[in-house]
């Protein structure tokens, strides 16, 4: 029996790029993937460190890049629709024109409806993913995944955190990381429960922080961990292994929350940088195009302008 696994995905570059690496790592593994996709809106009411923060990080790749490129492999650009001049990774429309028998995508309005769990149970979903979805996921949604049965006798529904837990949970944890002068940061893999961030850990992959580079880069730099830590645990879920954890020690635990401007302030002052958008935009044309073609030129173009009108600097 096929193993059914669903990702709740959010909508920022770094859950992205993770979950593209994820099923390209997943291609030959005898899983359905089934993609629900979440919106994050902005806040126009934060700092304006962290509103063009949300503008690069979210709305640069949703609201410009993807439809630039699905209009290009449903129009014009027959080379684009024929896969020629894809990246490794590819925009959620075309991830569902992909392999329709094995990936399917929807947009999510929340994890917690009953028309999701009655999605769950239609597909016969046992093992479930949040990557960075920034829904707290429900006692309903919670119970179905500790009580599924299917491919094995082993179900969960599980969170892949951006930071090294118990020590930085909440957001933001790469920016904290990098302000406490550490060495390393990561993604860690935990079962969800109804706390945030708390459930007990099955596996953290850490990698070195470059620190002349900013906090989103950084993150983008290590998203292949992160699919790695999921390959690993569909893998295991194939094989019939339970997947073991430990709790978290509630003593080295701390929460951070969304930062206040004093604190965006102080990282600022330690030379941190959120973001460059020039960066972002190389990452994002290399993922989703091929080198050197014009599908790749004129993304960057789109990209450029768009933070440009935006009053970004790049």
């Amino acid at each position: 029996m096929t193993l059914q696994v669903a990702f709740f995905v959010g909508s920022d570059v770094t859950s992205h790029l993770a979950v593209n690496a994820a099923v390209r790592s997943l291609a030959a593994e005898d899983a359905g993937i089934h993609l629900f996709y979440t919106a994050q809106k902005p806040n126009p009411e934060a700092p304006r460190d962290r509103r063009e923060m949300f503008f690069i990080e979210h709305q640069m790749m949703n609201d410009v890049l993807y439809p630039h490129l699905d209009a290009a492999g449903t129009g014009a650009g027959a080379e684009y629709a024929a896969g020629a001049e894809y990246g490794p990774y590819r925009t959620p429309d075309a991830l569902a024109r992909m392999d329709p028998n094995r990936i399917t995508v929807q947009r999510l309005d929340s994890v917690n409806s009953p028309e999701t769990i009655q999605e769950l149970q239609r597909r016969g979903i046992t093992l479930g993913f949040s990557v960075r979805c920034y829904q707290k996921f429900g006692a309903d949604i919670i119970r179905y995944f500790a009580t599924a049965t299917g491919h094995s006798a082993h179900s969960a529904l599980l969170n892949l955190h951006p930071g090294v837990l118990p020590a930085y949970r909440g957001v933001l944890t790469y920016a904290r990381a990098m302000a406490n002068s550490e060495a390393h940061a990561g993604f860690t893999l935990h079962h969800i429960n109804a706390d945030w961030d708390a459930g007990d850990v099955l596996s953290c992959a850490t990698q070195p922080l470059d620190h002349d580079r900013s906090v989103l880069e950084n993150m983008i730099r290590h998203h292949r961990a992160g699919a790695a830590l999921i390959h690993e645990a569909v893998v295991q879920t194939l094989e019939g292994e339970r997947l073991l954890s430990v709790p978290q020690p509630a003593d080295e635990a701390r929460y951070y929350t969304h930062a206040t401007p004093e604190e965006l302030t102080a990282i600022k002052d330690k030379g941190i940088r959120l973001f460059r958008a020039e960066p972002v935009i190389e990452a994002l044309v290399r993922a989703f195009c091929a080198d050197g073609g014009s599908t790749a030129r004129g993304a960057r173009k789109v990209l450029r302008d768009a933070v440009a009108d935006a009053g970004i600097p790049s």
